[in-house]
């Protein structure tokens, strides 16, 4: 049996909604024992009962930060307070705009465009509140960043953090590390498979490093490049029941 893990935005997701087949797909491979997991970006607070949907019990979040199984939590990792306090003070010398993601909240500590409304939008999540007071007294997983230029101006003062490119809209910004594949690999190991029985989807540059953590990485055929070139195979895109074809061509649905 096989532990398949599905990225969300632009995977099973289209533009933030279930895309249609994809309940009665995860149904039918718990039918034939499979074990089905998420592996997102998104944070717990933005996971808008998704899972609970789709009837997954397993989850990989924050880009591997928070790790999940069947309620139980197996693994946390959070960005220091002191580098928070730093990404905050750069955006307010170079006046960007920067949403904090904390564990329980959601918020743009700079807004002076309408990049996170639109970024919120584009993926259906709720628009981020606004506080340019928020001191971060408790756990942060990522910043959002908006601006290709100033992403390029700041990486290097910030060697701790790795910067993803999230839907083509902003930046997805965690701790550097292992990020997908960590948490992946911490559950694959909880729950006892071989990698050679691991699986995933993914169709962004956060899903790099995971596929080279499992036995089979599928990329969307709605996927950057950069993804599908380290692939070993590269199916349909999202609304062209790609997943579907995937799990038929391996023989899992």
């Amino acid at each position: 049996m096989a532990l398949i893990f599905f990225d969300l935005d632009g995977t099973i997701l289209l533009n933030g909604k279930i895309v249609k087949g994809t309940s009665e797909m995860i149904d039918q491979l718990h039918e034939n024992g499979h074990e089905v997991a998420i592996a997102t970006g998104r944070n717990p607070n933005l996971i808008k009962d998704i899972n609970q949907a789709l009837n997954i019990d397993h989850l990989v979040l924050a880009n591997g930060s928070y790790v999940l199984s069947k309620g139980q939590l197996i693994s946390e990792k959070y960005i220091p307070f002191s580098t928070v306090k730093k990404m905050m003070d750069k955006a307010d010398q170079m006046n960007f705009d920067l949403t904090i993601e904390y564990i329980d909240a959601y918020i743009a500590y700079r807004q002076d465009t309408k990049a996170s409304e639109k970024f919120s939008k584009h993926f259906q999540l709720p628009m981020a509140s606004y506080d340019a007071s928020v001191y971060p007294k408790r756990p942060v997983f990522a910043f959002l960043v908006f601006e290709d230029d100033v992403v390029e101006t700041i990486k290097d003062d910030f060697p701790e953090l790795q910067f993803n490119q999230s839907g083509g809209m902003a930046y997805d910004v965690n701790l550097a590390g292992g990020l997908k594949a960590e948490g992946v690999e911490r559950l694959v190991q909880h729950l006892g498979y071989k990698t050679e029985d691991v699986y995933a989807f993914g169709d962004n540059y956060n899903d790099i490093n995971m596929f080279k953590a499992v036995g089979h990485g599928i990329a969307m055929g709605n996927a950057v490049d950069a993804l599908k070139d380290v692939s070993d195979y590269v199916t349909d895109d999202v609304d062209k029941e790609g997943i579907q074809k995937a799990l038929k061509h391996y023989q899992l649905l």
